[in-house]
């Protein structure tokens, strides 16, 4: 009796399914920041920030429109995949034209995003936690920053329109 047990638990574990992963969740649609319910660790927010985001599994683009008091809206365009390959794109900041270079990937049910850019007053890297809701309604973005003036934090959560 306690070989067949044996066989059985053998057999059945062999033939058990794999663990199921859990699923990654789809970022499609338009976010507009709360800022209410952002933190912008003491530094002046936008007036408002817009994400539209086209998540085709593993390929990303974010489009980004950010409007600041005394300036016209900004819009940049980033492209990323979630594999851990890096992807580089280009972004205007202090009047040039610089690389950047994205790389995310699925932690869980959180995407992590590392930017890193070479800007002319030294290195600046972000590192992101991306994670939506249960309901899907609101985006949360966690970012850890690095700049040659030091680090900083902030939390920024985004209504889907």
């Amino acid at each position: 009796m306690g070989v067949l047990a044996a066989a059985l638990l053998l057999i059945g574990s062999i033939a058990a399914p794999p663990p199921v992963q859990a699923a990654k969740r789809n970022l499609t649609g338009t976010w507009h920041l709360d800022i209410k319910k952002s933190n912008f660790g003491g530094s002046q927010p936008p007036e408002s920030i817009v994400h539209v985001i086209d998540h085709q599994e593993p390929a990303i683009k974010i489009t980004t429109t950010t409007a600041w008091r005394k300036e016209q809206a900004g819009v940049s365009e980033q492209t990323l995949t979630t594999d851990g390959k890096e992807s580089v794109n280009k972004m205007e900041a202090m009047g040039v034209l610089q690389d950047v270079k994205v790389t995310g990937a699925w932690r869980g049910d959180t995407l992590a995003i590392a930017w890193k850019i070479e800007s002319p007053g030294g290195p600046v890297e972000f590192n992101d936690s991306w994670s939506l809701s249960a309901d899907g309604k609101v985006l949360t973005l966690l970012r850890a920053g690095k700049t040659s003036q030091g680090v900083f934090t902030l939390k920024t959560v985004y209504n889907k329109q």
